[in-house]
């Protein structure tokens, strides 16, 4: 696959991860009182640490082909979303084998930090007048490698996977907790 192609493509799934994490925001919304966000955040909470997992692992090696690959060097921005990036990459995955509900606390964490840094690197590459001093003249943080469809950057793609993780992350967390029939304790959901 070519450069272009590629950006189009990882462009495509940015967009499609982006209106993912808008609807089940909104169906977490509209869940007591809509059957079908009800439905859709009971399967989201069902298949979430893989639905987290993928995107994330996706990211990543999105990441690295641009960089490795096409040649993209990463600025002091793009290295700070890639350090939560990649840990929520292997911490999703791991999670999703063990079906370890409980991670969620840990994934929201991960994902806040790492939109608040997509957030300001978007912000500065639309106001390149904002930027700070912490990025260095050889690779700037302001430096755009693409702009498809006219808005979607690196930046805006890592900060895509990151709400998804944290809509998810969120659903996870607000899922009704079971008691235990033989001691009465509370326990986490499980996917089953």
């Amino acid at each position: 696959m070519n450069t272009e192609a590629f950006q189009v493509f990882t462009s495509l799934l940015a967009v499609v991860v982006l209106a993912a994490a808008v609807v089940i925001t909104l169906a977490q919304v509209l869940e007591s009182k809509v059957a079908w966000a009800s439905d859709l955040v009971a399967q989201v909470r069902s298949v979430g640490l893989w639905l987290m997992s993928a995107v994330t692992v996706g990211a990543m090696a999105g990441s690295l082909h641009f960089s490795e690959n096409i040649g993209f060097v990463p600025c002091k921005y793009c290295w700070y979303q890639r350090i939560a990036m990649f840990s929520l990459a292997l911490v999703t995955f791991i999670a999703a084998l063990r079906r370890d509900m409980k991670i969620a606390v840990y994934t929201l964490a991960l994902a806040l930090a790492g939109l608040a840094v997509s957030a300001w690197h978007y912000l500065i590459e639309w106001f390149p007048n904002l930027k700070s001093t912490s990025c260095s003249l050889d690779v700037p943080c302001t430096a755009v490698w693409f702009r498809e469809f006219g808005f979607v950057t690196l930046a805006l793609m890592a900060g895509s996977a990151f709400l998804f993780v944290i809509t998810v992350s969120v659903a996870i967390m607000r899922a009704p907790q079971t008691t235990s029939s033989d001691n009465n304790e509370s326990i986490s959901p499980t996917i089953s």
